[in-house]
C-alpha cells in the first residue's frame, strides 16, 4: 500500500487504514499510525472517510475510535473536519456525565476557536445546568450574541 501510495495511489493505503484504524486490536492502531506517518499527502483521502469512521464509533458506543480519530485530524491539520470530532467527543462525555472531560473538551475548542454544532453547544449547556453548575458568561455570550441597542422611534407623529 505505501509503495501505491508514493505513486500516487492513496485510495488502497487510506482504505487498508481505516479498516485497521477501527479494529479493536491494539497492534492494528500502531499499523495504522504508521500508514499515515510514512506517506504524506493523504489527508485529502482520510478525510473523506471521518464521517464514516465517526459513524462506526457512535454505532459501536467507542470514545476510544473518536479519540484517535481526534489525534489523526489534528495530526494531520485536517480543518474541515474538526467540528464534527470535536462536536461527537464532547456529546460522548456529555452522554456518560463526565463534566471534567467535557468541560476540558469545550475549552480546547474554544481556544483553537472551533465552532461546534448547534445542537452539541445546546446539550453542552443543558448537560452543565443540569449538574447545577453555572453557565460562564463568555459561553452565554457565544450562544447569545450582544444584541443592539434599540434606536429611536422609527415614525413620529
Amino acid at each position: 500500500c505505501s509503495a501505491l501510495a508514493t505513486q500516487g495511489h492513496h485510495q488502497p493505503l487510506v482504505n487498508v487504514w481505516r479498516i485497521v484504524f477501527t479494529s479493536a486490536n491494539s497492534r492494528h492502531h500502531v499499523v495504522a499510525w504508521n500508514l499515515l506517518r510514512g506517506v504524506r499527502g493523504t489527508s485529502p483521502f482520510v478525510e473523506r472517510k471521518i464521517h464514516g469512521i465517526v459513524r462506526i464509533a457512535i454505532d459501536r458506543d467507542d470514545m476510544d475510535i473518536v479519540h484517535r480519530l481526534l489525534e489523526v485530524v489534528l495530526y494531520l491539520e485536517i480543518e474541515s473536519c474538526y467540528t464534527q470530532v470535536f462536536s461527537t467527543l464532547l456529546e460522548f462525555y456529555c452522554d456518560r456525565n463526565d463534566v471534567r472531560n467535557a468541560r476540558a473538551t469545550f475549552d480546547h475548542a474554544q481556544s483553537r476557536k472551533i465552532s461546534l454544532y448547534p445542537v452539541t453547544f445546546y446539550r453542552y449547556t443543558c448537560f452543565l445546568s443540569s449538574h447545577g453548575l453555572r453557565i460562564p458568561q463568555e459561553i452565554l455570550s457565544v450562544k447569545y450574541p450582544s444584541t443592539r441597542k434599540p434606536s429611536g422611534p422609527k415614525f413620529r407623529f
